[in-house]
């Protein structure tokens, strides 16, 4: 028997190719690569016909023979793109290589993504990495984000086609845009620590590096349909012009999910859109123009209940809505429309030379319901439920009945509503100095401004109602109600509550050097920027100053990272990765409340870390086991749960976190083409010292201030010990069922405000551990005419285990635990799809 191996990579970057199929054609024998391409079988002597199969590549044949004498090794195996424009786009997104890059990086492999396009929840795909937990927010439509290491979510950065897409006021992940790159990814990098980017500004802890679909060179169409639970259904269409002879090709996707959601009256729908179109001029000169357009509408499960009620009514309990006149009727819903242009020139000057640049813009509208005022006395959240436990619609239509509602006195449903554009541009002067020396330069610039202003949703059976904010004229009466819809009016709705803008600017510059020599790989990275931000209140009713701005406040922020790979030979490397930052604070932490009240103790964020990993990566098997040790300074958060009636927030400042551990990382194939994936984190993510609260009022005025001994104290509702294992079963050719298990431990309570009121060492809640049992299978085919076909399929917590994802309060006593307010994971869910290339 003669053994033959060797690897497959794609043409364009010699990027390895996972879960490519190696067949020898007539006959049954084939095998599978693993995440880095290696391939191994034993074979007979004999003449063969070899043929390497992969999605979004074309596939190739090769003669060869295993006679003594004769034999013919495969070696490395390069297979050609469909797809055109690669390397334009790549250039602007900073895509790494992680056979050699010190990073804590991992890609998405093209079966992974064929699976995720058939689901709504795009995080599931980054969930089954060390150290990343999946925070669901009440499960509803887009509301999802990802914890890296225990640091706040909105310290990871997501950049779609090298444009970040994170809310450039709070540094939230859930962009409405976010659930689109379910259909539109085409490639899909994640990094976990100090990542490598060509923005000046980074996430801290984690990037999500998404490149959308790209024209295929040739003319085809993709249809995918997909269902699921509760009436999920998605379908998309996708065609490509094909490269002609004026050297132009696009790509237009089209795309509609809808479903009842995973929780009570999370339904959903939307819209989506992707077109891109790519043009070389010349062998000098090319363009790149990607267009995504979103809409939607959809109710969520936005705030937390008691454990109790979950316990009384089932996990997918939602006490936000209720009935009105017979008809369902919610508290929490969300609409609007998004569209994102991106425009990139690339102008390869010289051999080893190249300068692209970049211009997008953004255009936002969107509107989220909530409920405002009292009714004899109670808040909207205070009022009795239903026997069902949801909200009496009728019994606050019958008090409203013949009011006028204002702010404080009636039921009404408000709408928050944004309109927002942001624009900005980025070029970067790539060089090539040497075969071993690389860099760029890059300079960008940003600009954002959001416009905020609330408006009236659903009167409620009231008679009408006056803003006391007088924001429509001399009397105040709202005539013009903001309707629920895809495509909001927001400009048409008369103002009834509190209106401001943000403004928000930022230059910066970046420099990356890296340096491949025999045995190592070394890069070395820095960047700085300054942030201006604004706010200023509309106050209509002020003839002295009716729009009164703040000073803009204007930081500087920085980063540096450097990390070396050494490998001591083909399959072995040690690798250092290391970095700093410091991030001014975000707008909503400078500016946390109305009438420009400014936050005087928020600072820049910084965050030191530092990586050590030993990795070993061959035909069989991939283990990389890593320590890292991350120290954050000067962590701001607000608070407004759980807090006394004359106090509205509490400003928590000087937070400072020490989060340390063990990462290990396997694959392993076994029987030529079954693949076991291992992956654990064992940390300890603490608070280091005291932080310093300061408790305001509705009028901003300062009710106490205290401290808060934070340190010793456990980081919340993100475990730092977890385990995810999978088994994936290439039982037939292109077919592939997989069994995985997801258990985590130790995660705790938030610590708040007036835990510190009794005693300075309050009783922090550990939450029980939890486990997730999963499923999925796919099966790729391709025709011999080049059509392809794909059916997928996924089980979610397949036992339908009951865990708490979040806790939001920290009632320690066992007699009124179940008092605490918190979000109970998904239960059960699934979907199947299929999708057919031709």
């Amino acid at each position: 028997m003669a053994i033959v191996d060797g690897r497959v990579t794609e043409e364009d970057f010699q990027e390895p190719l996972a879960k490519a199929t190696i067949q020898l054609r007539g006959t049954g024998i084939y095998t599978v690569t693993n995440r880095f391409g290696y391939y191994r079988m034993k074979l007979p002597p004999a003449d063969f016909m070899v043929e390497a199969i992969h999605p979004g590549i074309y596939s190739e044949f090769y003669n060869m023979s295993t006679y003594e004498g004769i034999f013919t090794p495969m070696g490395a195996v390069r297979l050609e793109p469909t797809a055109v424009g690669r390397k334009e786009q790549r250039d602007i997104a900073a895509r790494i290589a992680i056979a050699k890059h010190p990073a804590a990086t991992q890609n998405s492999s093209a079966f992974d993504l064929l699976k995720q396009a058939g689901s709504v929840e795009f995080n599931h795909l980054l969930s089954n990495q060390p150290s990343v937990y999946l925070l669901e927010n009440g499960s509803g439509y887009g509301s999802s984000e990802i914890r890296v290491r225990g640091f706040s979510a909105n310290q990871n950065q997501i950049v779609f086609n090298g444009v970040s897409l994170n809310n450039p006021e709070t540094g939230s992940m859930n962009s409405p845009l976010y659930p689109g790159l379910n259909d539109w990814a085409s490639d899909v990098q994640f990094t976990t620590g100090v990542a490598s980017g060509k923005q000046s500004e980074l996430g801290q802890t984690g990037l999500i590096n998404v490149l959308p679909l790209m024209p295929q060179k040739k003319f085809g169409v993709n249809v995918l349909g997909a269902t699921g639970l509760n009436g999920y259904l998605k379908t998309a269409a996708t065609i490509h012009s094909g490269y002609n002879k004026r050297n132009l090709a696009f790509a237009l996707k089209l795309d509609r999910s809808s479903g009842d959601g995973l929780a009570d009256y999370t339904g959903f729908t939307s819209y989506g859109m992707l077109f891109n179109l790519y043009k070389a001029f010349n062998h000098r000169h090319s363009i790149l123009l990607t267009n995504a357009t979103k809409s939607w509408q959809s109710d969520q499960r936005s705030r937390p209940d008691s454990i109790s009620k979950f316990a009384q009514y089932g996990i997918e309990h939602n006490s936000n809505w209720g009935f009105l006149n017979n008809k369902e009727q919610g508290w929490n819903g969300n609409f609007g429309f998004t569209n994102l242009a991106i425009l990139t020139h690339n102008w390869h000057k010289q051999v080893h030379s190249r300068l692209v640049s970049q211009l997008y813009l953004e255009f936002t509208n969107s509107v989220q319901t909530h409920p405002s005022g009292t009714m004899n006395g109670l808040s909207p959240y205070q009022l009795p439920p239903s026997t069902a436990g949801l909200v009496d619609f009728d019994t606050i239509s019958q008090y409203n009945d013949g009011r006028t509602n204002s702010e404080t006195e009636g039921i009404t449903i408000l709408a928050a509503a944004t309109r927002s554009l942001r624009w900005g541009m980025q070029s970067q002067y790539l060089h090539e100095f040497n075969k071993q020396t690389k860099g760029f330069i890059q300079i960008d610039f940003e600009s954002y401004r959001g416009r905020h202003f609330g408006t009236v949703n659903n009167l409620l059976g009231a008679a009408g109602f006056t803003s006391q904010a007088d924001l429509n004229g001399t009397t105040g009466n709202v005539e013009k109600l903001l309707a629920s819809a895809f495509l909001p009016k927001t400009g048409k709705a008369d103002k009834a509550d509190h209106s401001y803008e943000a403004l928000i600017r930022k230059v910066g510059a970046s420099l990356n050097l890296e340096h491949t020599g025999n045995k190592t790989f070394s890069y070395l990275e820095a960047a700085f920027f300054v942030k201006s931000q604004q706010r200023t209140d509309h106050f209509n009713y002020l003839s002295s100053d009716p729009l009164a701005k703040t000073d803009a406040v204007n930081k500087m922020g920085w980063r540096l990272a450097s990390g070396i790979t050494y490998r001591i030979n083909e399959f072995n490397s040690f690798r250092l990765n290391a970095g700093a930052s410091a991030s001014p604070a975000r707008f909503n932490i400078l500016f946390p409340s109305a009438n420009n009240r400014e936050n005087p103790e928020a600072e820049n964020r910084n965050l030191y870390s530092g990586d050590l990993a030993y990795v070993l990566s061959s035909g069989r098997f991939y283990i990389a086991l890593r320590g890292y040790a991350m120290y954050q300074q000067n962590q701001s958060n607000i608070q407004r749960l759980m807090l006394n009636t004359e106090e509205s927030f509490a400003l928590i400042n000087g937070l400072e976190q020490f989060h340390r551990g063990l990462e290990f990382n396997s694959q392993i194939t076994y029987l030529r083409r079954h693949n076991f994936y291992l992956a654990i984190s064992y940390a300890k993510w603490t608070y280091q010292k005291s932080a310093t609260a300061s408790v305001y009022d509705n009028a901003n005025q300062l009710l106490s201030r205290l401290q808060m001994p934070m340190k010793g104290y456990n980081t919340d509702n993100c475990p730092p010990v977890s385990m995810y294992v999978k088994n994936e079963f290439n039982i037939l050719k292109g077919l592939e069922v997989n069994i995985n298990y997801y258990r985590a431990f130790k995660s705790y309570a938030p610590l708040l405000v007036h835990d510190f009121d009794e005693t300075d060492s309050p009783e922090q809640i550990k939450l029980p551990s939890f486990d997730r049992l999963g499923a999925g299978i796919n099966y790729y085919h391709e025709f011999r005419n080049k059509r392809s076909i794909s059916v997928f399929g996924e089980v979610h917590n397949f036992l339908n285990n009951e865990y708490i994802n979040a806790i939001y309060t920290n009632i320690s006593s066992p007699e009124a635990y179940a008092q605490n307010l918190a979000h109970y994971g998904s239960p059960m869910s699934w979907n199947v799809g299929l999708s057919f290339n031709f």
